[in-house]
């Protein structure tokens, strides 16, 4: 290892200090601040030469002294060949990473003296005269001045301080995810950031659709492939079908106009008894009564008559149907079941997705009364609208084109993901990591793992080897 060098008086008296190694591994020669390296012996040689010299000193080392001498290192004692075998191993390593770590140590020292080195002979005299060295003329006596204290200030335990958590970050980085997994966990090092989680169990769900406007898939007529359809009788059936429709529609119409009278019929304590039956607030006129029963019996009637369609679908039709809902399939009472649920559901978003809508509207007009009819007139011209009318009917056309455009809806869908991030983030962490292992989200960052890890060896946890443990190897039996 390099020895910190003393402070020179004068730098112009040269010095010349030689250190030689005891095994005559290697030769350095410091002179004026500088290292100069002297060519080693060939290094099989030296090694040959030192475990040769070694094995002999062992040799003649009494039994108990090399016990005594081998549990002093840590090693296993057995008979005196092994022992002095695995002694000589444990020494050559130990040689081996001194000499690594002089070579570092030598490269550190090399790396700082070049850097000042390539500084200009200003910047070497600004830097000198900001840690109070003064009365230095040459390059050279700034540079090997600056070195000194660059030494004495702990500059080399520094730089090998950082080359070592450099490397260690290297070889935690060629990791994969799976064993970073392991050694978060052995080490007590929690792998997961729940902002992280949320936000990309929120951008899973965004690209799904979950925060749009709720749609009903339409039915499809799928005709069978192989059938040749002529033209004329293609338009024949459509003809038929829409004539059969429209019988139909008519008919629900004529239906719910008679319902329609019926209920305004009623006196006002029957129509409080029938909104009751069916849970509803029986406030009020009578009129806004029959309206609301009214709106009731609509939404009931076309749930049946969607309910008699579905049923009237053969199995493979709704087996189509549920595939492109995503939903899962099964018997038909299950798919049948499955698929008036589903579409309950989305009516009930449908529902309170124009409720949002309609207030975020409300709020629109409000910042738009705000402004005054000229600047009301030039939004109009902007966007192409007519700009005829008083102030409100400018506000109403302004308020549908946002409509018309979708600005209202990403509005809601905006509203909606973000409380959906809040409720995940409300959520216990395990929870979290639960759910993206659910839906295929990778709960982890690899750089977040590397750092944590370093953060705990920095305060004194050792790396916990992640391999497979091998069992311990078997004692040797003593005679």
């Amino acid at each position: 290892m390099v020895a910190k060098r003393k402070t020179i008086s004068t730098l112009a008296a040269s010095k010349k200090v030689l250190k030689a190694n005891l095994k005559n591994e290697h030769r350095e020669v410091e002179t004026e601040g500088q290292i100069v390296a002297v060519e080693p012996e060939s290094k099989d040689q030296t090694e040959q030469e030192v475990n040769a010299a070694r094995m002999k000193e062992l040799k003649t080392m009494g039994a108990s002294d090399l016990k005594e001498h081998m549990l002093s290192n840590g090693l296993a004692t057995g008979t005196k060949d092994i022992m002095i075998k695995a002694l000589l191993k444990h020494e050559a390593k130990a040689r081996a990473l001194a000499k690594e770590q002089k070579a570092k140590i030598r490269a550190v020292v090399v790396k700082k003296k070049q850097e000042l080195e390539n500084l200009s002979t200003s910047e070497l005299s600004k830097l000198c005269e900001s840690m109070g060295i003064k009365g230095l003329r040459s390059k050279e006596e700034r540079v090997q001045q600056l070195l000194v204290q660059w030494q004495e200030k702990d500059g080399v335990d520094k730089a090998l301080s950082q080359i070592a958590e450099d490397e260690r970050k290297q070889e935690l980085e060629a990791m994969d995810v799976t064993k970073l997994q392991k050694l978060c966990s052995k080490m007590g090092v929690d792998p997961f950031v729940q902002e992280v989680m949320v936000e990309r169990i929120s951008k899973q769900e965004h690209d799904a659709g979950y925060f749009s406007r709720p749609a009903l898939l339409q039915d499809e007529e799928t005709p069978a492939a192989d059938a040749k359809v002529d033209m004329v009788e293609a338009l024949l059936a459509s003809e038929a079908q829409r004539k059969k429709e429209k019988d139909l529609r008519n008919q629900n119409e004529e239906a719910l106009l008679h319902k329609k009278k019926e209920l305004k019929s009623l006196s006002l304590e029957d129509l409080k008894k029938r909104m009751a039956k069916r849970g509803l607030e029986a406030t009020g006129k009578k009129e806004d009564m029959v309206e609301s029963l009214f709106l009731q019996v609509v939404q009931e009637h076309a749930a049946s008559v969607r309910k008699e369609e579905v049923k009237s679908k053969n199995q493979q039709e709704l087996k189509e149907l549920l595939t492109r809902y995503g939903l899962q399939t099964g018997s038909k009472e299950q798919m049948i079941k499955t698929l008036l649920a589903h579409e309950a559901k989305v009516r009930e978003n449908l529902n309170a997705f124009e409720t949002k809508t309609a207030e975020v509207a409300k709020h629109k007009e409000g910042e738009l009364d705000k402004k005054t009819n000229a600047v009301l007139k030039e939004m109009c011209v902007s966007k192409g609208l007519p700009v005829g009318g008083g102030k409100e009917e400018r506000i109403e056309r302004l308020v549908g084109e946002l409509q018309k455009d979708g600005e209202l809806d990403k509005v809601v869908s905006k509203d909606l993901r973000e409380k959906r991030k809040q409720e995940l983030m409300a959520m216990p962490k395990p929870n979290v990591v639960q759910l993206c292992e659910q839906s295929g989200v990778n709960p982890v960052v690899k750089d977040i793992m590397v750092e944590r890890i370093m953060m705990k060896e920095a305060e004194g946890e050792s790396a916990i080897a992640i391999d497979d443990e091998k069992p311990a190897a078997k004692k040797q039996r003593k005679k």
